[in-house]
């Protein structure tokens, strides 16, 4: 009746080298990512960050029939391990579509034995509130509160909507709960927020003798505007604390901070900053214990990246609106925090960021006016702290939104990077999506004249030695021969111009850009996918980071952007090769489509690498694999009443090709 499917660990070899944004490959789509830091299960003493989240696999819908794990080793931010799908649920013949969940480890005091609680946040009828465990943080998970039946949660499972979940740690001896060794709080809610303290016996009913916190958060229809009925009370605030600063929407989260929590929650942000109104923002809150009373933090990031216009008279967005859902999480001293966005604006298939944060905080108690202050952390920056502020008065304090990723000290110059990594754009319906597992990249598609695309940051001063998880990388030299590569097709429409810019879009006071280098493409170039190449010895010497803008002008549609890189010493910068293969039988060839079977209820699929082919088999039909790279593997089937099934493996990533 049930099934959970897992991933076996001996199988999770595949390490993807991605620390830019978004932070996994740009094939996967993994929305409402809640990162925690575990200790390696299979390396003691050694920890891993871990991003649990749902999966944008169904193009149709909001996320998919599995909860998705990706780790990767905290001194290598990097090297991300995709760890499979390690919860899915099938009953009644349908697999339960995955919401939003959240993972903790409670530790017993007297064993040592750690647990881990993961919180699907299924939807399927009467699962929502199913709570799971495992003692591996990468699972194999096993319900705790389903009937036998495996249809409903048994009685006293009250967790809703977008389950986030704080364990408390213990280590006062006075503390009543010091032999349990924790206390354990669930926060949850759409447009409507709810907290309790859990029954540390099960980890998914109110603890007896406690209460459920009802509208916990004040709630708000858009900035400003509560949705909450008239007359709510709101205990959990401190007296005077204007509800309508909260803005909750949804996606809860808490976090300790120093000696105060932050409850991290999306929240209508814009209006506060001189922007619209919008649900692409998380929002926090601080107090003094895990149940308030809170204070309003503000703005925490909001996704659609928000700059100076160009003559700094007040701030704009450059990425598209939808929504978001994360949380924050410190690895190796530094804060983080974890967002989606939405290319194009398109919910269905959202991807994971990320952005480094300056948490300060004092020690006093939020009660006698403690704070706690976050901002955009920039290792550059004066104080290390990044704003955008406008002339107009408004600013935004918020992480920004960048390519970097965990790349904070800029991206290594000396490398191909996807056009899919541009954190500027004029124009946000440019970015196409990506579902195919051998091609790392997104496409800018239809720039047209005046089109701002830009990258922030590179890294031309470098980084001498490995910190924060970032490892060292060589910086531009003066001498160098540095030449930056455009790769992109031109629409064979006309010339056209693409004028680079460091620092800034424009040569003005407000942005201090400057133009180091013009690429002209002649109106008979070829409509084909070219490199473009100038040389740059602005960059050359350079410390610290620096952005860089491409400005499109001509009369036309002028080209798609495929990616950009800097190269040195007449060193040929190359766009990686997406492999392919050619499937025969009996001699004709067969149409392999471009996009993959999509997840459904009844399909129970957990990735997006399987590719529906038809042909007219015999049970002595030929099949044949021709590949454009030696290295990818073939297994092909027996055809067994006209079927056949044909698997491909590059780089440990497989496709399976159904052949009906």
């Amino acid at each position: 009746m049930k099934r959970i499917y897992y991933l076996l660990f001996s199988l999770l070899t595949t390490l993807v080298v991605n620390a830019q944004n978004p932070y996994l490959p740009l094939w996967e789509h993994l929305p409402d990512g809640e990162p925690r830091v575990f200790e390696d299960p299979d390396m003691p003493g050694h920890y891993r960050a871990y991003i649990i989240g749902s999966h944008d696999i169904t193009y149709r819908a909001y996320c998919g029939n599995d909860i998705r794990m990706w780790s990767a080793p905290v001194e290598d931010l990097s090297q991300w391990r995709d760890e499979g799908p390690i919860f899915s649920w099938y009953v009644d013949g349908q697999w339960d579509t995955m919401y939003a969940p959240d993972l903790v480890e409670v530790k017993d005091r007297v064993t040592g034995q750690k647990t881990y609680y993961l919180y699907p946040h299924s939807r399927g009828y009467g699962r929502v509130a199913m709570v799971c465990k495992s003692n591996r943080p990468n699972g194999p998970f096993t319900p705790v509160n389903v009937t036998a039946d495996g249809r409903r949660c048994l009685p006293g499972s009250v967790i809703d909507f977008d389950p986030s979940v704080f364990v408390e740690n213990i280590t006062d001896k006075r503390d009543p709960d010091f032999n349990q060794g924790y206390r354990a709080y669930a926060f949850y809610g759409f447009r409507h927020s709810t907290a309790i303290e859990l029954n540390p016996e099960n980890m998914y009913s109110v603890r007896p003798g406690t209460k459920i916190h009802d509208y916990f958060i004040p709630a708000s229809e858009r900035y400003g505007v509560i949705l909450d009925p008239q007359g709510t009370e709101y205990p959990s605030l401190y007296k005077g604390q204007n509800p309508g600063d909260f803005n909750f929407f949804e996606a809860s989260s808490i976090r300790q901070v120093g000696n105060k929590y932050v409850m991290v929650f999306s929240g209508y942000s814009g209006p506060d900053y001189g922007l619209g109104s919008t649900n692409s923002a998380l929002r926090y809150a601080f107090g003094d214990t895990p149940l308030g009373p809170w204070r309003s933090g503000g703005v925490l990031v909001d996704s659609r990246g928000v700059v100076p216009n160009e003559d700094g008279s007040h701030l704009i967005t450059t990425n598209a609106a939808h929504n978001t859902h994360g949380s924050i999480q410190e690895i190796n001293g530094q804060w983080y925090v974890f967002y989606h966005r939405p290319p194009r604006g398109f919910g269905n298939a959202r991807q994971p960021m990320v952005a480094p944060l300056k948490i300060t905080w004092d020690k006093k108690k939020v009660a006698d006016g403690g704070m706690v202050k976050i901002v955009a952390y920039d290792p550059y920056a004066k104080k290390n702290e990044w704003t955008a502020a406008a002339s107009d008065g408004m600013t935004y304090t918020g992480a920004e939104v960048t390519s970097e990723g965990f790349q904070i000290f800029g991206l290594p110059p000396y490398r191909y990077y996807s056009a899919g990594l541009a954190c500027y754009m004029s124009d946000t319906q440019w970015m196409q999506d990506n579902h195919d597992c051998w091609n790392n990249s997104m496409d800018l598609k239809d720039i047209k004249d005046g089109g701002i695309v830009g990258f922030k940051y590179f890294g031309f001063g470098g980084l001498t030695k490995d910190a924060k998880g970032v490892k060292a990388f060589e910086g531009s030299r003066k001498g160098d021969g540095t030449m930056l590569n455009i790769f992109l097709t031109p629409s064979g429409k006309g010339a056209f111009k693409i004028r680079v810019m460091l620092d800034g879009p424009y040569v003005n006071a407000d942005w201090k850009g400057r133009e180091i280098a013009v690429i002209n493409v002649p109106a008979d170039a070829k409509a084909e996918m070219q490199n473009y190449k100038v040389a740059v010895p602005a960059v050359e010497g350079l410390s610290g980071k620096h952005a860089i803008y491409l400005v499109a002008e001509g009369a036309d549609c002028l080209f798609t952007l495929h990616g950009i890189g800097f190269s040195k010493n007449n060193i040929t910068l190359e766009q990686p090769i997406v492999p392919s293969v050619t499937i025969t039988a009996d001699g004709k060839q067969l149409n392999i489509p471009n996009t993959p079977i999509f997840c459904t209820n009844a399909n129970g699929l957990t990735d997006t690498k399987h590719y529906q082919v038809y042909a007219p088999l015999k049970d002595n039909s030929v099949l044949k694999v021709t590949a454009t790279d030696p290295s990818i593997k073939v297994e092909i089937s027996p055809i067994v009443m006209g079927r056949a099934t044909i698997k491909c493996s590059y780089l440990g990533l497989e496709k399976t090709y159904l052949i009906n």
